[in-house]
């Protein structure tokens, strides 16, 4: 995979991102658009409004999750028909319990739900002549409904563990569960060969060695490694990181492939006797997320971990206003995966997806003959003293000057209940 992957990253940076931008503000406005219908489907938990009952519109989303994330969707979409696409949106509620599709139709006096399986759904769908399925959230609820596809793409937008073997048209959108550690593989080959006279120490504990440090030293040796120069410890239980384990030539980075929050502690607890200026910790992202973490221990030493989705940058500050006003508050994360996910639906186009840098996720895909595809990538970053928290590889495409994004038609959403004339239910 490494050549083929970083050639992948390349073609990224310097073409299709670049593409990618360019939907955003220069879409051909004339009537030679074609329409794509989308269809939505979304766990959104809809009941009807005790507080309107006989009013119109008096069905409600309660699942806080989906609502969130099709806010997002919604405000990109809305700029993206702004900049001249025509795009033709269909919400469907996915009971996740009984895993059935609530198609709505109504009459002047009554409105009711049918609901339809995976295989009806999917027929449902050919009818509306849609090219995308933008969920559901479940990993194996996309695989279900993606076995019955003929054409129609099917998008999970969330799940870190979705099968796509044998599904040509299901499209794994979240990076699976062990991407950031096949990246943080392929860095440490490459610090490596950058400092030979480091040294590398892989923490071997329960949870890694089921599975995490098999996918980190073939990532490692791909790209170039050799499996000699990792040094594999055991670091179970009661286990004691010994500061004489530390290189006396040069640097050493202690690798730490677990994501339970108290072994990071308890490593991080034991590195005080070592030489910080000469050590480095290496982990996953939703490890440093913890507020369990000492921040003096965490900022003792350089850290490097890595993550599937971007560090908030200030040049998307427009873009966080964009949200800002269809959600009327401050957008979170499902806000911005849900705008992430309406750029990437356009540019993913109707058959085979392409590399694409959103502005919250990267899409490298990982594909064979007959399958589906998955989300490969991940980033890396670095924290130190001096220079803080920089990216070690994350994607420079720009999403556009500030006045460029802020042309882009100001978002309607009062309601999530009553939605525009391009909106169905």
């Amino acid at each position: 995979m490494g050549i083929r992957y970083f050639i992948t990253c390349i073609l990224l940076l310097f073409a299709l991102g670049a593409k990618g931008q360019e939907a955003l503000v220069a879409l051909p406005s004339d009537s030679s658009v074609e329409r794509s219908t989308w269809v939505i489907a979304l766990p959104f938990e809809m009941i009807q409004d005790s507080n309107a009952l006989g009013l119109p519109a008096s069905f409600v989303f309660t699942n806080r999750m989906a609502t969130q994330f099709y806010t997002g969707l919604r405000a990109g979409v809305d700029s993206l028909n702004h900049a001249g696409a025509d795009i033709h949106l269909i919400l469907v509620d996915h009971d996740e319990a009984k895993d059935v599709y609530k198609i709505q139709h109504e009459n002047s006096k009554f409105t009711w739900f049918e609901s339809l399986d995976a295989p009806a759904f999917m027929r449902q769908c050919e009818r509306w002549n849609a090219q995308k399925i933008i969920g559901p959230f479940r990993g194996e609820a996309s695989e279900v409904l993606a076995s019955h596809s003929k054409g129609i793409q099917v998008i999970n937008p969330v799940s870190r563990k979705v099968v796509v073997e044998g599904k040509p048209f299901l499209l794994a959108a979240a990076s699976y569960r062990l991407a950031e550690v096949e990246r943080l593989g392929q860095r440490a080959a490459k610090a490596k060969q950058m400092a030979t006279r480091s040294k590398t120490l892989l923490l071997r504990t329960d949870a890694s060695s089921t599975g995490a440090e098999a996918v980190f030293m073939q990532a490692y040796i791909e790209a170039g490694g050799k499996a000699e120069d990792v040094q594999i410890q055991e670091y179970r239980q009661t286990a004691v990181l010994s500061v004489s384990a530390a290189s006396v030539t040069g640097l050493t980075r202690i690798i730490l492939l677990d994501d339970k929050v108290l072994i990071a502690a308890r490593v991080l607890n034991q590195l005080r006797p070592f030489e910080p200026t000469r050590t480095e910790f290496w982990t996953l992202g939703n490890v440093l997320s913890s507020s369990a973490l000492d921040a003096q221990l965490l900022m003792r030493q350089p850290l490097i971990w890595s993550q599937v989705e971007r560090l908030d940058y200030i040049q998307f500050r427009s873009l966080d206003a964009l949200l800002c006003k269809a959600a009327k508050t401050t957008p979170g994360r499902w806000e911005w995966l849900g705008l992430d996910m309406a750029w990437f639906a356009l540019n993913t186009g109707n058959e085979s997806p392409q590399a694409f840098e959103g502005p919250r996720r990267l899409y490298v895909w990982d594909h064979t003959e007959g399958s589906g595809y998955r989300n490969q990538a991940a980033l890396i970053f670095r924290y130190d003293r001096k220079n803080g928290i920089q990216a070690e590889w994350t994607p420079t495409i720009e999403y556009g000057e500030e006045e460029v994004i802020d042309e882009l038609a100001p978002i309607s959403v009062d309601s999530l209940v009553t939605p525009p004339n391009v909106l169905e239910f």
